[in-house]
């Protein structure tokens, strides 16, 4: 992507989210806590790499971010073009929407937007970055699930009493540096909820960075499907023979490594 549309996209989002504060919608701006830990231990939640892995059931959740009957959207995209780590607000994480004080339904509506810049980023890094097992398995009592076309979040009864969109915001810059510490140089963070003409217009603005991630996503099932000699049409994600598959990759990647 060329970096005067990545500016492009970035000038349109602030600019829109500007334009809907000025109409009387809530927004809300946080920084980055210079000590996440102090935070989280003030907030009473645990926030550790890897060691919050655990299954929100639907009876246990007080509040859900999305969901199969509400309208959601997720956008991870990292990047390693250092002009673009430059119109990144490091730090920065903005709301729009309710608090979580403030919100008495079950479930709403939810967008999240999460923009990671790093020079050393290179292709192998970037699936991995891209996965939200590194933040569904570092909170206490949060789960994230998706499905294609389809997102949501279960923060649990356990701890929403101090749970809040700032929280969530530094969790996230926390287990990021934790996990990729030596790949992040800048990170920015955006999250929409009940307002779904937001999250439509969010979905609109940054449709070329969606078309951008689709792209880079086809070209990796291409070539995979070359090396194993498929020719079937229809995605990997619904493909019947998805785990024979996934056996032939696990004896291709061990013959790499043999082959090192």
């Amino acid at each position: 992507m060329k970096t005067e549309l990545f500016e492009e996209i970035l000038d349109n989002l602030r600019n829109y989210i500007i334009s809907e504060s000025q109409q009387g919608k809530s927004v809300y701006f946080y920084q980055e806590n210079p000590d996440p830990l102090k935070l989280f231990e003030k907030l009473n939640i645990k926030v550790e790499l890897n060691k919050q892995k655990e299954i929100v059931l639907q009876e246990e959740t007080k509040l859900e971010l999305g969901g199969i009957n509400k309208k959601s959207f997720s956008l991870v995209y990292p990047f390693s073009n250092s002009d673009f780590i430059t119109h990144i607000n490091d730090g920065t994480i903005t709301l729009i929407g309710q608090k979580i004080k403030d919100i008495t339904d079950l479930s709403i509506d939810f967008g999240m937007i999460i923009l990671i810049g790093g020079k050393n980023i290179i292709g192998k890094d970037w699936d991995s970055l891209r996965q939200f097992n590194v933040i569904s398995n570092g909170i206490e009592g949060f789960l994230i699930r998706t499905i294609p076309r389809k997102f949501w979040c279960r923060i649990s009864e356990t701890i929403i009493k101090n749970f809040t969109f700032e929280f969530l915001g530094n969790a996230i810059f926390y287990l990021y540096q934790q996990r990729f510490k030596d790949l992040i140089e800048s990170m920015e963070i955006f999250f929409v909820n009940s307002y779904q003409n937001v999250i439509d217009e969010f979905i609109k603005i940054t449709s070329n960075i969606t078309a951008h991630i689709n792209e880079k996503w086809l070209k990796k099932i291409e070539n995979w499907k070359k090396r194993i000699d498929c020719e079937y049409d229809w995605g990997c994600e619904i493909c019947p023979y998805q785990e024979e598959c996934y056996e032939i990759k696990q004896v291709l990647v061990e013959r790499e490594k043999i082959e090192k």
